[in-house]
């Protein structure tokens, strides 16, 4: 794994606004990497705190080793993060065509 790069935990990716596609992909695999060898059980929470599918999840676990569930996990988290912002900016968008339809 590339020790230059920093981990970043699943729950700030909301809070970056611009970070290139891969270095996330990298930081969050380095982060979920880690969980694997120490901290299985806290990987399981965040899994279930991110609304992560289960079958996806066991898919990635199903990988040949670790490094590649790693990857496999941090994929399917940015792509349910993405779903996350995609989903609430629908919401926003039509709670304020609601708003001007009130008018």
């Amino acid at each position: 794994m590339d020790k230059e790069i920093q981990p970043i935990d699943p729950s700030e990716i909301i809070h970056l606004e611009h970070i290139d596609e891969d270095l996330l992909q990298k930081r969050l695999t380095l982060f979920i990497y880690d969980l694997l060898q120490h901290n299985f059980e806290k990987l399981c929470s965040l899994m279930y705190r991110h609304d992560v599918r289960e079958s996806a999840f066991d898919d990635a676990l199903a990988q040949a080793n670790d490094e590649e569930r790693a990857k496999a996990i941090a994929r399917i988290v940015i792509e349910r993060e993405l779903l996350k912002l995609k989903t609430r900016e629908i919401y926003r968008r039509n709670k304020n065509d609601n708003k001007l339809k009130d008018k």
